[in-house]
């Protein structure tokens, strides 16, 4: 139920045999469990009730390539072993993909994706890139998520499996990982990506060069047809 169900409920009066507890869900944070123990101090209840459950540190926004930390996603990532690495999804209620969802009461596919994005990426940075001093940049080649049963708005573990990766110099890599999402160590979803890590700087020159390409490809097409013979594209 929503935090703001919750007077409702004590109003009501829980049952006291057997003693119901109170699970913390995604976005309830420190503030918000401060605002339950509140509630239930004022009932005369024992705040032993809540589930205290811990709350794993957020990631930094550069190993998830976000800027805003309320959309980071991946909290408390660790490695297992060479291959496997685990981590805790942390959503907030402020975050951009939570805050338009109108079905339901699962999380989004959306959230989902982002989250294997997101866990990929760390994983990357963290642990599979040399460090430099130079810029790189993480290149997408494929992304597929599978969905096997509702994913709800409760604690998750985020695990990661490294299943090919190929190094070609200090600056460029290529890996490709499956990533699970599990709930009560029951297999919800799960997702793959297939990723290049190259220099930023030639990272920039394809982007470019695939800018004009298609620009001026489009600007050909518009300009054949209405018969323009100087143009200037915006953006």
């Amino acid at each position: 139920m929503p935090l703001s169900q919750l007077d409702l409920l004590l109003e009501e009066g829980l049952p006291s045999d057997p003693s119901p507890v109170i699970v913390p869900g995604q976005g309830i944070g420190k503030d918000e469990r401060d605002i339950v123990r509140a509630k239930l101090r004022r009932r005369g209840l024992p705040e032993s009730r809540l589930m205290d459950l811990p709350l794993p540190t957020l990631l930094h926004c550069h190993e998830v390539h976000k800027h805003n930390p309320e959309n980071v996603l991946i909290a408390g990532l660790r490695k297992v072993d060479d291959q496997l690495f685990q981590a805790t999804l942390r959503i907030s209620d402020r975050q951009e993909m939570v805050l338009d969802h109108t079905t339901g009461s699962h999380v989004t596919g959306m959230v989902i994706q982002e989250a294997v994005r997101q866990m990929t990426l760390a994983v990357g940075e963290r642990h599979l890139l040399t460090p430099l001093d130079t810029a790189r940049r993480f290149v997408i080649s494929s992304l597929q998520t599978t969905f096997h049963k509702f994913l709800l708005p409760l604690p998750t573990r985020v695990e990661y499996t490294v299943e090919e990766l190929k190094r070609k110099g200090p600056d460029r890599l290529r890996f490709r990982g499956r990533c699970d999402l599990l709930q009560a160590d029951v297999l919800a979803a799960s997702g793959s990506m297939d990723v290049m890590v190259i220099d930023g700087q030639r990272a920039d020159r394809i982007e470019a060069d695939h800018i004009r390409e298609t620009t001026r490809a489009l600007t050909e097409l518009y300009a054949e047809k209405q018969g323009v013979s100087e143009h200037l594209t915006l953006s």
